[in-house]
């Protein structure tokens, strides 16, 4: 039972805690593709602290590193093998209940938003594939004059485009643009967004859970951002974004585009910094977002058991 509270502490410290201080370290110059690993770590973290600790719970005998959790904190271990069996049998059996209606409740939800997406993408293309036409870029340009450009998910996926982006824009603009909606498809950036939405949906009081579809879609924008910069040029991105952001034409739902959060992305184009191997690092932010919570969860237990310990004394 201590290695399922330390588990289930370690969760509700991710939920609540983590996305106030993710969203203090967005506007710094932290990479953008560094602060999403650490989004999806915690929400995977999350996930998997409470649903380890319904598993520990319900283990018919103790659980792996249930005895080391015991050794660490012996007078709260004292107390809690004083507690009557059934009381964590229920407790086991909440839990349990508890872990399959959501699981259900996912799959119906998930099953829905994917169903309802496979819609809109189907109606979005076969509209599109009418009114617009294709270039050798693989773009779907449409005949309107203001400059707007975004992206559809699926396969496979396609940029559309708007024929004011080749005159409001220069070329090195256009191509900017074209390479931020290429990275949201290479990305997966869509899917990520989707999945994020899913779990606000399943979980919508949790902080975590509910805060995450709005950061994490500003999060991928930055991340095609730097991608078009790698491509172009900071100065080039930054006029293409202040260009597409000033249209009046609404973005499609479903889709992603260019023109949201201008403020902070003009800000972060010149202020993010490099990192030599991205992957380790985006591997080392997602690590954290477990590894921390988990530490902070253990030692509010021990810390807890050496009161314990001085008020049985």
């Amino acid at each position: 039972m201590i290695l399922a509270t330390i588990l289930l502490l370690g969760a509700v410290l991710i939920a609540v805690a983590a996305p106030a201080a993710l969203r203090r370290l967005t506007s710094t110059a932290l990479p953008p593709g560094l602060l999403l690993a650490a989004w999806l770590g915690s929400m995977v973290g999350t996930l998997f602290f409470a649903g380890s600790a319904v598993v520990v719970l319900a283990w018919p005998d103790h659980a792996p590193a249930e005895a080391a959790a015991e050794t660490l904190v012996r007078c709260l271990s004292t107390i809690s093998h004083a507690v009557q069996p059934w009381i964590t049998e229920i407790l086991a059996g909440a839990g349990v209940l508890a872990l399959a209606t959501l699981a259900g409740r996912t799959l119906v939800l998930g099953r829905r938003h994917v169903q309802a997406q496979a819609r809109l993408r189907t109606y979005h293309l076969q509209v599109i594939s009418i009114v617009a036409r294709s270039r050798e870029d693989g773009v779907m340009w449409l005949d309107h004059p203001m400059p707007l450009a975004y992206s559809v998910a699926g396969r496979p996926g396609f940029v559309v485009a708007t024929e004011g982006l080749s005159s409001c824009l220069s070329r090195g603009e256009r191509e900017a643009v074209l390479a931020h909606e290429r990275a949201h498809l290479n990305g997966g950036h869509h899917h990520i967004v989707s999945g994020c939405e899913i779990l606000a949906a399943v979980f919508p009081a949790v902080p975590l859970f509910s805060a995450a579809p709005g950061a994490v879609r500003t999060l991928v924008e930055l991340a095609a951002d730097q991608h078009a910069v790698r491509a172009t040029s900071a100065a080039t991105v930054g006029a293409a974004l202040t260009a597409v952001s000033s249209s009046i034409l609404p973005q499609p739902a479903g889709t992603l585009g260019l023109s949201n959060e201008t403020a902070l992305r003009l800000r972060k184009l010149g202020a993010t910094a490099s990192v030599r191997c991205p992957k380790l690092s985006c591997a080392t932010a997602a690590a954290l977002s477990w590894t921390l919570p988990a530490v902070a969860a253990w030692g509010a237990v021990a810390a807890v058991s050496v009161l314990t310990c001085l008020a049985l004394r």
